[in-house]
């Protein structure tokens, strides 16, 4: 290991903090209501590229902004490169926050704010690690480029873009997941139910609308219904009977009964670690009296299909390899109203599995609900091979920094690395370390982050020596 960039780090610190302090401060989250030709994913997230592109002309690095949709930045020399992926759009940040999201504070030594660990911690991890090869003076014989892409969370429309205008790695990987390395990925996939309903016609009582979760990758910690024409003592009852008092709350309003329902967030990609606010809902609704309405029968029907599971066993579509272990499925976004609804799922799938076989087994499962059925987003599973020339440098890397054995590992996360071949995911998450990506009170300890930048200086010197 080069003693000289681990000093260097130590030198950066203290600036390190404050930038991605500042860097946390931009809400760089999709704004589709604002994204024009000039800025294709909003002006937060145009100002979030902006801010990192400039910061390293700052260093003295190349630079390129690719029209708003990515960027990067870069040092070396030589006919090959080196690729690092990263990303500085964010997820929501919901509710239930202690701190300011997006405030960036420092408190009992970790920085908070969304994208502190998910992606702008690394980030402005790998900017510092470049700098301090580049101010070394270290002797390299290719380039190394940090790839900044800007929706991830989202279409990934940015990388796409990024490929069809830009030069290929020859190697690399996305600082976007957990140490030590990750050379495989599940498969994505993304479907969307929408049922039409023929009207409330006279009801009685009815579902006004229902709403719940952000995005589709996040297990929905909120979910609420307005429900018409029943009364706030048989609700509070019911809540009692099923014993859901923690869970599940009632107010009433001028328009009907509101029902509230809290769950626990988490990553799609994780949904064991939370609790399913809208399943917790729908599981509620299905026992209380709505009419006989086409929206309680609809809801009723994928109650019994989830069956509040995370593996999607009674669906039919439960599934497993040794290398990446069991499938996920996440209800992540329900949004309803008197004629219509709509719920947008995420599933995580193994990567030896066929991806339009469980489209298939899906299709069959949902047929009698008498709802369109849709693909939104597939993402085919990614795989690199353990013995791959630049894995074997990143063990060595990891193992000289850590002390720690390189295990190659799986994940359900999704990063870019499915779309660049020879990449792999490397950090940011240590082993044993809770995963805080898409959750409230996002943090990076300062001690991790001066970690990380020593390893990810090591580790790209180490791929462009």
């Amino acid at each position: 290991m080069e003693d000289i960039l681990n000093t260097k780090i130590d030198e950066y610190f203290d600036e390190m903090v404050k930038n991605l302090q500042e860097f946390i401060k931009i809400p760089s989250v999709l704004d589709e209501a604002k994204a024009n030709e000039n800025f294709p994913f909003g002006p937060k997230i145009d100002e979030a590229l902006r801010w990192i592109l400039n910061k390293g002309y700052e260093f003295g690095f190349k630079t390129k902004n690719l029209d708003g949709y990515a960027g990067y930045v870069e040092i070396g020399n030589g006919p090959k490169m080196v690729g690092i992926l990263s990303h500085i759009d964010v997820v929501p940040a919901g509710a239930g926050w202690s701190v300011d999201p997006y405030g960036g504070e420092v408190k009992d030594g970790k920085i908070y704010g969304r994208g502190s660990i998910d992606d702008k911690g690394p980030t402005v991890a790998v900017l510092y690690a470049l700098k301090a090869i580049k101010e070394s003076n270290l002797p390299v014989s290719k380039r190394a480029r940090l790839i900044i892409g800007t929706d991830e969370e989202t279409g990934a429309r940015c990388i796409k873009y990024y490929l069809e205008k830009e030069e290929l790695p020859i190697c690399g990987f996305s600082p976007d997941a957990e140490f030590p390395i990750i050379n495989a990925e599940k498969g994505i996939l993304r479907f969307e139910l929408r049922k039409h309903f023929n009207g409330i016609q006279n009801a009685e009582v009815y579902l006004k609308r229902l709403k719940g979760g952000t995005r589709v990758n996040v297990v929905p910690d909120e979910a609420e219904a307005l429900i018409y024409g029943i009364t706030l003592k048989e609700l509070a009852l019911k809540i009692k009977e099923e014993k859901l008092e923690k869970k599940v709350k009632v107010e009433e309003t001028p328009e009907g009964i509101l029902i509230k329902a809290k769950g626990i967030s988490a990553h799609a990609s994780y949904p064991e670690d939370g609790e399913n606010a809208i399943q917790i809902l729908f599981n509620f609704l299905s026992r209380i009296d709505l009419g006989g309405s086409e929206a309680k029968e609809f809801i009723t029907s994928i109650v019994a299909k989830l069956n509040m599971e995370v593996d999607g066993k009674t669906l039919g579509i439960s599934c497993s390899d040794e290398i990446s272990g069991n499938l996920t499925i996440n209800l992540g976004v329900a949004d309803f109203d008197e004629k219509r609804g709509s719920l947008k799922f995420d599933i995580r799938y193994p990567v030896t599995i066929d991806g339009d076989e469980i489209i298939e087994k899906l299709k069959k499962a949902f047929d009698d609900l008498g709802a369109e059925f849709i693909v939104n987003q597939h993402k085919l599973p990614l795989y690199v091979e353990p013995e791959t020339d630049f894995i074997k440098k990143l063990q060595y890397v990891y193992k000289e920094m850590t002390g720690d054995e390189p295990k190659l590992l799986s994940i359900g996360g999704g990063t870019y690395c499915r779309y660049v071949k020879n990449t792999v995911s490397f950090g940011p998450v240590f082993p044993g370390q809770k995963e805080l990506a898409h959750q409230k009170d996002e943090y990076i300890s300062l001690e991790d982050l001066k970690k990380i930048a020593k390893i990810y200086a090591q580790a790209i010197y180490e791929l462009i020596k």
